[in-house]
């Protein structure tokens, strides 16, 4: 099912939480809502399971209009970040439960239901309670319930915040692997990048309720639209220091530096930023811009170093065969990929 939001707003009193958002959702697509807390996702997610209308706008399941239609009339499933199990209950009875309520039939709801917890690798477990199970299999469980109804779409607000390090990498894994055996349109909450890069289709990257860039992952990674996006997305993240455009050309920091990047359609005294990634860093002793190591930190096949470029620490990833020392200087060049610039005021990009 494809999803259409055209000029979504959302007030409450005189908080504006989403702002004129507008986006097409392909049928069949896992996209998540990204964005730092109180960015305007939660909310977004509301108003597409109808938890919440929206102030303006309009919203559409295909070509319905389901803009003010009831949540038990929109055909979703949705999965909470508590998991919202029912204690007292099997696992079998949990999943069962929306086909109870739908008044199919016991049989067949029952089969439906043990078809969905193989799927989502909880057959085994059917008679245990909700606390006997781990916080991952209590939300392969959620997940189940939420697909037994067979849903148009499937909403997933911040659903592995519980889980520890090791378990969110497993169960983001299993989401993708059970969206794409079931094909549904899914729509997936979190405010944290990696777990949004690893198993996306789309990203939706919002800010205080604007949508800031719509896109493959790896393409807002290496085409950020703004200065919030290069920021919010990388590990670590992306350097950044301010200068000046002047005659063409990029300067650092109060000794107006020349990083030997060119800005020909930037006006001269402008104020930007020039941001790039760690893996951006070229070690060049024959360029002309030149830095002073701070320290380095070994991590298996690459060192990442720390060092003084335009009066600001910054790093870059160099290889492990070359051994630098504190207070070194280097020269320092940069690939073709990864280097940025921002107007300083509006975060736009140069280039």
């Amino acid at each position: 099912m494809k999803i259409r939001l055209e000029n979504i707003v959302k007030r409450f009193d005189d908080n504006t939480a989403v702002n004129d958002f507008s986006a097409e959702i392909e049928s069949g697509e896992l996209v998540t809502l990204l964005g730092p807390s109180g960015c305007g996702k939660s909310t977004m997610l509301n108003m597409l399971s109808g938890i919440l209308y929206p102030t303006e706008g309009k919203i559409y399941f295909d070509d319905d209009d389901v803009t003010y239609v009831s949540p038990e009339k929109r055909g979703i499933g949705l999965v909470f970040q508590n998991y919202a199990l029912y204690p007292h209950m099997t696992v079998l009875e949990n999943i069962c439960f929306p086909l109870e309520i739908k008044k199919v039939p016991k049989k067949e709801r029952i089969e439906r239901a043990k078809k969905m917890a193989q799927l989502v690798h909880v057959d085994g477990m059917l008679n245990r309670k909700p606390g006997q199970l781990s916080g991952g299999q209590q939300q392969r469980v959620a997940i189940a319930r939420a697909l037994v109804k067979e849903p148009r779409l499937l909403l997933l607000d911040e659903p592995l915040s519980n889980l520890d390090a090791r378990l969110r990498i497993e169960m983001r894994e299993e989401i993708r692997r059970i969206q794409l055996e079931t094909g549904v349109t899914t729509i997936f909450v979190t405010h944290d990048q990696e777990e949004a890069m690893s198993i996306s289709d789309h990203i939706i990257l919002m800010k205080l309720g604007v949508l800031q860039q719509y896109d493959k992952p790896q393409y807002l990674y290496d085409q950020p639209a703004n200065c919030f996006v290069a920021d919010f997305l990388g590990n670590p993240p992306i350097n950044k220091i301010e200068g000046v455009a002047k005659d063409g050309k990029v300067l650092l920091g109060d000794d107006e530096v020349d990083s030997t990047i060119r800005v020909d359609n930037v006006p001269d005294n402008t104020k930007v930023f020039l941001s790039f990634r760690a893996e951006s860093v070229i070690l060049d002793n024959a360029s002309p811009l030149k830095a002073k190591v701070v320290m380095t930190s070994v991590m298996g096949k690459e060192i990442i170093t720390s060092f003084i470029l335009g009066g600001k620490e910054v790093r870059g990833y160099m290889n492990s065969d070359v051994e630098l020392k504190r207070d070194q200087e280097i020269g320092i060049s940069f690939k073709k990929t990864g280097v940025f610039v921002f107007d300083f005021e509006s975060g736009e990009r140069y280039l």
